[in-house]
């Protein structure tokens, strides 16, 4: 067909409306499904200070804030047509004796601090690692379920590693999110310590035979499960960025068979890899995280030679939902590539958004890729996903999201033509041709193929094509 008409519309969101807990679609396991059928595609978000204030001793968070504007930020992802977060947590108040930056001190933390027993490090009440604090489980629900009422799906982190090392504190390199760790025993008045090899750090945490830390760990899982389990939206995330594939596997399973006493089931995902009980850093093997008991996965950077850290992932052929995470795939990074090669190739999609830690990282490149993720969740949503799969063989470009012969997500890194191929002759179909450097649709029409292969030349830029044969989508 010859070069398109420049016709501009405004995009409108479509974002799956959250109906019941997620699962997996049984015919496209790629995807997730709600049990009226209906395959969802995952377009999200992250930032590291979304559930506990100070997270982290970040001084400034986006816009300048110090502690983070929950109802303004969940404007943001409804805006950007986001229908996923990924929920942080830390297990750390801060940095200890050495005064967090702006005397920050993380809060709501999961266990209550008790009075007559000391002072922790932070120069607050030391922590009773026997009674929750209710407050950070009113917080997690009511934001939980705030994301449901906008119909936003969250994966809710159990644990995370930093706190438990001497590193990723802010300021002085003698602070340590070790020193503010609750399971430090300067901090909890149960004399639970699990640095015990005495090195400065707790890593060691997620690789204890010790019964008593075991048993807490399950107490605080179940406790979230119990919060959260009559909601649809939920989903859990063993931990960010951990090695350890054992101790996943058995919570995993111990999460698995807690639900099935529960009036509901959740997913659970599992992130590939990380910190070992050194604190070196050992990357999971794809096997190991894809052949886990886990429902679902987030893929490493480094599996393949690098593939999924240079945009061009192999197609996602598991039987599972697979999530191109950008925390540990290419962290920091705002390029657009990575969206469009991760949904042509049958992933799903979480960008790790820097401004958000850092203000000064914000850029126009930033927003461009947040409404490019929210494209990808548009045209999800007016696919069959039920029924495409990664076709790269049906475009020259290399990187094709196919139902043959009715629909089509073509991606076009460059510039020049590319030929689609798998057309019906003489069927009409709507194009759509969307620039994923100016963020809009460029043109859009009716063609109809003279043969079962077309040629499209749109203009030397970046580009999505979007074909349908089907009335309504």
């Amino acid at each position: 067909m010859g070069r398109f008409a420049l016709i501009l519309v405004l995009g409108m969101s479509l974002v799956p409306s959250v109906a019941n807990p997620l699962s997996l679609h049984p015919e496209n396991p790629r995807y997730f499904a709600d049990t009226t059928g209906r395959a969802i595609y995952l377009g999200g978000h992250q930032i590291f200070v979304d559930l506990q204030d100070n997270s982290f001793n970040k001084e400034f968070i986006r816009n300048s804030e110090r502690i983070l504007d929950w109802n303004r930020y969940v404007e943001f992802l409804k805006v950007h047509n986001f229908n996923y977060l990924r929920n942080w947590v830390i297990w750390s108040t801060g940095s200890g004796t050495m005064a967090p930056v702006n005397n920050a001190v993380a809060f709501p933390m999961p266990y209550k601090r008790v009075e007559g027993h000391g002072k922790a490090k932070d120069g607050k009440d030391k922590f009773d690692l026997n009674r929750f604090d209710e407050r950070f489980f009113q917080r997690l629900r009511e934001r939980c379920l705030s994301l449901q009422e906008s119909k936003i799906y969250v994966s809710i982190m159990l644990f995370e590693v930093y706190g438990f090392l001497n590193g990723e504190a802010v300021g002085n390199p003698k602070q340590t999110l070790w020193d503010g760790n609750l399971f430090n025993k300067a901090n909890n008045i149960n004399g639970v310590h699990v640095d015990y090899d005495g090195n400065g750090n707790g890593i060691e945490f997620f690789y204890t035979d010790d019964g008593t830390v075991l048993q807490l760990q399950k107490d605080y899982v179940r406790k979230v499960i119990d919060t959260v389990n009559d909601l649809d939206n939920v989903f859990y995330e063993i931990a960010n960025e951990l090695y350890s594939p054992q101790w996943q596997y058995e919570m995993i399973e111990f999460i698995k068979n807690y639900e099935k006493t529960r009036p509901r089931r959740h997913l659970v995902l599992m992130s590939a890899g990380g910190r070992t009980r050194t604190g070196a850093w050992k990357q999971m093997g794809r096997d190991a995280a894809v052949n886990s008991p886990a429902d679902c996965f987030a893929v490493a950077g480094s599996w393949q030679s690098r593939r999924y850290a240079k945009k061009d992932p192999p197609a996602n052929n598991s039987g599972k939902p697979g999530i191109v995470d950008m925390d540990h795939v290419s962290p920091g990074s705002n390029d657009v590539g990575f969206v469009w090669s991760a949904f042509t190739r049958g992933y799903h999609f979480n960008l790790y958004d820097k401004p958000f830690e850092s203000p000064a990282a914000e850029s126009p490149e930033w927003e461009r890729v947040r409404h490019n993720v929210g494209k990808a969740v548009e045209y999800a949503a007016r696919m069959d996903l039920a029924n495409v799969a990664p076709r790269d063989d049906l475009a020259s470009t290399g990187f094709c999201l196919a139902k043959p012969g009715s629909q089509y997500v073509v991606y076009r890194p460059g510039g020049g033509s590319f030929t689609v191929s798998g057309l019906r002759p003489g069927i009409s179909y709507h194009y759509e041709l969307y620039s994923t450097g100016q963020y809009k649709v460029l043109a859009e029409g009716l063609c109809k193929p003279s043969g079962s292969t077309e040629s499209f030349l749109p203009e030397s830029e970046a580009v999505i094509l979007y074909l349908s044969s089907e009335p309504g989508r």
